[in-house]
């Protein structure tokens, strides 16, 4: 029976990564009966890590079986969009899929940070079947901290 991961530090987590980890524990649960709750009808969201410093963001997605210059990375504002298509490898002409477990077709994977990225100075990097972005922080326009006295 498929778990929900363990929290190492649960006090002061992060409540969207407790949503996000719920949907993938749905998605895993259901996936065979029913599309993933996150996606539209037909695709599938990959998963993955976000870690932060002060400084910069590292979100690193799994995507086994796609090939670059199938992957799209769309950032505005606080918003990143991860999309593109996992194409079906048939190893054998003519036979019959006796059993198959892996994920084909578009996927999409969305996330709303808390910092607006600056996409002009961030870098991504896929190999090995994982796409790992460096996506450093900016301020985003009309936001500003005031000092208070």
């Amino acid at each position: 029976m498929n778990q929900l991961p363990a929290r190492r530090n649960a006090i002061g987590a992060d409540p969207m990564s407790l949503i996000d980890d719920f949907t993938a524990y749905m998605n895993r649960m259901m996936g065979p009966y029913f599309s993933p709750l996150d996606a539209g009808e037909g695709s599938w969201a990959p998963t993955a890590d976000v870690t932060e410093n002060d400084e910069v963001y590292h979100v690193d997605i799994d995507l086994p079986g796609v090939e670059k210059q199938d992957i799209t990375v769309d950032i505005e504002g606080q918003d990143l969009t991860v999309s593109g298509t996992s194409k079906k490898f048939d190893h054998v002409e003519g036979g019959t899929a006796r059993r198959s477990s892996r994920r084909i077709g578009d996927f999409e994977y969305a996330l709303r940070l808390p910092h607006a990225i600056d996409a002009d100075k961030g870098s991504a990097e896929f190999k090995d079947g994982v796409l790992c972005m460096t996506l450093p922080k900016t301020t985003s326009e009309g936001h500003k901290k005031i000092e208070v006295n």
